[in-house]
C-alpha cells in the first residue's frame, strides 16, 4: 500500500499547489485591475484618498454624506502607499494580498513548531490561502484580511510568550507587548476583530493572573486613550461612523445560511480540526490557540449582521487550518478510537500471543492511516473548488462597461449618486452619498433622508446608477431603501444599460392623474412617447401600493377607438414577472413601461388609451369607482 499512499499524498500535494496557484493569479489580477471589484472597495478607496490629501473621513451628516465605517488603519497604510503605487486600488489590494501570505506563513510555523512535521505545516498553511473565501478576498481593497493578519499576529505572539518558561525573561516581555500592539493595530483596521485579544487574555489569565490583568488594563487604556483622541479630534464623527452608523440589523437567516455553506464547504477540515482540538484539551494543553479557536467561533454570530459575507469567517477559517494541520500530523489519531482499542487489547490477551500479533497491528493501523488521511484530504480539495473562468469572465465583462461608464461620468457634471462608489472614485468625481451607510441608518430611523428623496424628486442629481437587479431586490441588498428607489421611479426613468449597471436619468411626469384601483393600487402619473417607432406608442405610468397584496396583479394598457372598440394592448406584470405586486411595499411607487403597437391598417382618427389591473389567476379586474368597465381613462387634465 505504500506507493498507493505516495500516490494519493502527490493528489494533495498537487490539489493545493492548483489552489495556491489560483489566489496567486486572482491576487495579481487585482493588482493591475483599475476598476472595483466588489462592492465596499470604492468607499474604502476614496477614504485612503481623503486621508492621503489631508482631509478627515469620520464626519456627521452633512454632505458629502459619507462617513468611514472602519478604524483607520488600513486606509492610513494605503494612503502612505499611494505615493508610490498611485492612487488607485493596487495600495490596498497589495496590502490585502500580503496579509493572505502573512497569515498562510504563520500558520505553517505555528504548526511546524508544534509538530516538528513540515509537510503537516505547509498542508495547513495552503489550506488557507486556498481556500474559496481567501481566494474571493485576495484581491480586494478590504480592511478583513489586513486585520486579520493583525489580529493573527498578535495571537502568534501570545503563543510565543506562552511558550517561554519565564514570563520576567525579556524575550517573553518583548512578545506580551509585541502582541499588545498586533491587537490594537487588529482593532482600528476592523472594530469586531475582538476574537483574537479574548483569546490571549484567557490563555495568560490561565498562566498568571496579574500579567493578564495588566495585559488587559494595557490595551483597554491605550486602546480607549486612541478612540477617546480620535474622537474628540473629529467632533464626534468616530462615533458616529464605527457605531452609530453600524447599527445595523440582524438577519437569523442570513446566519444560518452562512453557516451552512460554511460547514458544507470545509466540512473534513473542520472534523479534523475540531479533533485535534479536543485531543490537545484532554491532554491539559490549553493555550491561546485553543482559546482562539473558541473565541473565533463564538464571533460567528456577528455574521448575521447586514452586510457581513464570508469575511467574517476568516479567524474561524485561520484556527481551522492551525488545527487541522496539528491533526494531520499524526493521522494515527484518525483510527485510534476506544473500539480499536478495544479489539487491539482483544487481540494482543488472546490464546494466539501478542508477540507476533503487535507489529501487524501496528503496521496495519499506520497503513489505513496512510491511506484514510489523504482520501479525506482529496474530498476536501474537491469541496473546495471554485472555477477561475467565473472571475476572468467577469472580469472581462465588467471592464468594458467600467470604462464606458468612466466615459459618462467624465462627461457629466455635478453629483451624482452610484452604487457602484468605485466608479465615481476612479472618474474623479466625490462620494456624495455612502449608499449602504445611510440606507442602513434610515432603516434604523437615525436618518429621515429628506437630502436624497428631495433631490430626487427635483432632479437635482444628473445620473442615479444601480446595478442590475438592485431596484428588484432592494431589501436584499439593502444598498439603497425602498423610499430611496419609490422616489427614483417616481422621478427618474431608466434610460440606458451599460454592462451590469442600469442609469437612470431625470423625467418627471408631463401628466399627474390619480386614480384608485380598489384598496390595492393607484395610479400617480403618466407619459407617452412616440419617438422610437411611428408605429408604435411608448406610454409611462408610475403606480403607488397601497397596501402589501398577496396577489399577483397584471396591468393592461389599451388602444381604444371613440367608439370603444380595442385596436392593441400592452399587458403584463411588472418588469415582466421579475417584480410582481406582491413583493412591493406600501406606498412604493413603481415606474413601468408599456408599448401599444400600431397595426399597419389602422386608421387615423381619435383614440383614447385606457389601464387598469386583474389578477393573474383568476382574471378578475380590480374595481374602479364610476367606471363601468372597470378601467381608468388616461386625460392630460393633470398636465404640469
Amino acid at each position: 500500500m505504500g506507493s498507493l499512499s505516495r500516490f494519493l499524498w502527490l493528489l494533495v500535494g498537487l490539489g493545493l499547489g492548483l489552489y495556491l496557484a489560483l489566489t496567486l493569479w486572482l491576487g495579481f489580477l487585482g493588482l493591475s485591475y483599475p476598476y472595483q471589484l466588489d462592492y465596499g472597495e470604492g468607499i474604502v478607496l476614496w477614504f485612503a484618498q481623503e486621508l492621503a490629501r489631508g482631509h478627515s473621513i469620520y464626519r456627521l451628516p452633512g454632505f458629502p454624506y459619507a462617513s468611514s465605517n472602519y478604524p483607520p488603519v488600513a486606509m492610513l497604510l494605503s494612503a502612505a502607499l499611494m505615493p508610490i503605487l498611485g492612487d488607485g486600488y493596487a495600495a490596498g489590494r497589495l496590502l490585502n494580498f500580503a496579509s493572505a501570505l502573512i497569515v498562510a506563513a504563520l500558520v505553517y510555523r505555528i504548526v511546524k513548531i508544534e509538530t516538528r512535521n513540515w509537510r503537516a505545516a505547509a498542508i495547513a498553511g495552503l489550506f488557507f490561502v486556498g481556500s474559496p473565501y481567501i481566494y474571493d478576498w485576495v484581491p480586494l481593497f478590504r480592511a478583513d484580511l489586513i486585520g486579520l493578519a493583525f489580529a493573527f499576529g498578535g495571537v502568534y505572539c501570545i503563543w510565543e510568550y506562552s511558550r517561554r518558561s519565564s514570563v520576567t525573561s525579556r524575550q517573553a516581555i518583548g512578545y506580551l507587548a509585541l502582541g499588545i500592539l498586533s491587537f490594537l493595530l487588529a482593532l482600528f483596521t476592523k472594530q469586531t476583530l475582538i476574537a483574537a485579544p479574548a483569546a490571549a487574555f484567557l490563555a495568560i489569565f490561565l498562566r498568571d493572573k496579574r500579567t493578564a490583568l495588566a495585559f488587559a488594563v494595557g490595551l483597554g487604556a491605550i486602546g480607549g486613550g486612541i478612540y477617546l483622541a480620535i474622537d474628540a479630534a473629529t467632533g464626534g464623527g468616530f462615533t458616529f461612523g464605527l457605531i452609530t452608523s453600524n447599527a445595523t440589523v440582524f438577519l437569523p437567516e442570513q446566519l444560518l445560511d452562512l453557516l451552512q455553506r460554511f460547514g458544507s464547504t470545509f466540512p473534513i477540515l473542520l472534523f479534523l480540526a475540531a479533533w485535534g482540538w479536543v485531543v490537545r484539551v484532554r491532554a491539559r494543553r490549553i493555550g491561546v490557540l485553543e482559546w482562539y479557536a473558541l473565541t473565533s467561533l463564538a464571533t460567528l454570530g456577528m455574521a448575521g449582521r447586514v452586510g457581513a459575507w464570508e469575511n467574517y469567517f476568516f479567524e474561524a477559517i485561520t484556527a481551522m487550518c492551525v488545527f487541522g494541520g496539528l491533526q494531520i500530523a499524526d493521522g494515527r489519531w484518525l483510527i485510534a478510537d476506544s473500539r480499536w482499542q478495544i479489539a487491539d487489547s482483544a487481540i494482543r490477551s488472546s490464546q494466539f500471543g501478542s508477540s507476533n500479533l503487535q507489529p501487524l497491528i501496528s503496521n496495519l493501523q499506520s497503513q489505513i492511516s496512510n491511506l484514510l488521511l489523504p482520501v479525506l484530504l482529496i474530498l476536501q480539495l474537491v469541496l473546495l473548488w471554485h472555477d477561475p473562468r467565473v472571475a476572468a469572465d467577469l472580469v472581462a465583462r465588467d471592464l468594458a462597461a467600467n470604462q464606458s461608464l468612466a466615459e459618462l461620468l467624465a462627461r457629466t457634471p455635478g453629483t451624482v449618486i452610484s452604487e457602484d462608489m468605485g466608479a465615481l472614485v476612479t472618474s474623479g468625481k466625490e462620494v456624495a452619498y455612502y449608499t449602504f451607510q445611510y440606507s442602513s441608518l434610515a432603516r434604523s430611523g437615525k436618518w429621515d433622508q429628506r437630502w436624497e428623496l428631495d433631490g430626487l424628486r427635483g432632479g437635482e442629481f444628473p445620473l442615479v446608477i444601480l446595478e442590475r437587479g438592485t431596484r428588484e431586490d432592494v431589501d436584499h441588498y439593502r444598498r439603497f431603501t425602498r423610499e430611496f428607489v419609490s422616489a427614483l421611479d417616481e422621478s427618474y426613468a431608466h434610460t440606458q444599460d451599460i454592462g451590469k449597471y442600469e442609469v437612470y436619468t431625470p423625467s418627471p411626469l408631463a401628466h399627474f392623474q390619480r386614480a384608485d384601483f380598489g384598496d390595492d393600487l393607484a395610479m400617480v402619473g403618466w407619459n407617452t412617447d412616440q419617438n422610437e417607432s411611428p408605429r408604435a406608442l411608448q406610454v409611462t405610468i408610475v403606480w403607488q401600493a397601497k397596501r402589501v397584496m398577496a396577489q399577483r396583479l397584471k396591468a393592461f394598457v389599451q388602444l381604444v377607438k371613440e367608439d370603444g372598440s380595442k385596436v392593441t394592448q400592452d399587458d403584463h406584470e411588472p418588469r415582466n414577472g421579475i417584480y410582481p405586486t406582491t413583493r412591493w411595499a406600501v406606498d412604493e411607487m413603481v415606474r413601468e413601461l408599456y408599448t401599444l403597437e400600431l397595426p399597419k391598417d389602422a386608421a387615423l382618427g381619435e383614440y383614447a388609451i385606457k389601464v387598469g389591473w386583474y389578477d393573474s389567476d383568476t382574471g378578475d379586474r380590480l374595481p374602479v369607482a364610476g367606471s363601468v368597465d372597470n378601467s381608468v381613462t388616461l386625460t392630460a387634465h393633470g398636465a404640469k
